[in-house]
């Protein structure tokens, strides 16, 4: 069973807010425990959620899942065989205003998406990093189990 971590669920300003709600909620363990326990499965919640891709190719299923406390959701979907792994580049820009002048910046970045495609045309999203490097390295026991080069159109 190979294991492909797309990355966690829920953005940055939720698991620092998870974070410090736990935190907080360890204050308050001496005056009511329970308090301190429910923040703190809620925290922790917000904190592992995470969704990926799991393939074996042994018995040629897959599945994306959701994770929620290490238990993974979704269901097993089968395939023929895998025609390609591919990795393309993108541009990802965003752009931040001043608060008073309005003066705008523009932040440009190369991100680096992996991707997997069935026989039957499906092709789903594996992961995407600004490392290719790494994401090489992912890729490397996927494409040595199915026995499918990874293509680089970057």
């Amino acid at each position: 069973m190979i294991d492909i971590r797309f990355g966690l669920l829920l953005p940055w300003t939720f698991r620092l807010l998870a974070a410090c709600a736990i935190i907080l909620g360890l204050s308050a363990w001496q005056t009511n425990p329970w308090v301190t326990i429910i923040i703190g499965v809620a925290g922790f919640f917000a904190l592992v959620t995470a969704e990926g891709t799991e393939i074996n190719p042994a018995n040629k299923t897959y599945r994306e899942y959701t994770s929620f406390f290490f238990f993974k959701t979704g269901r097993f979907e089968s395939y023929d065989h895998i025609e390609r792994i591919f990795i393309n580049r993108s541009k990802e820009s965003q752009q931040m205003y001043t608060a008073r002048t309005l003066h705008s910046s523009t932040f440009e970045d190369t991100i680096y998406n992996a991707y997997l495609k069935f026989s039957n045309g499906e092709k789903i999203h594996l992961q995407k990093t600004k490392n290719k490097e790494k994401l090489m390295a992912v890729l490397k026991p996927l494409s040595d189990a199915v026995r499918v080069e990874v293509t680089d159109n970057s």
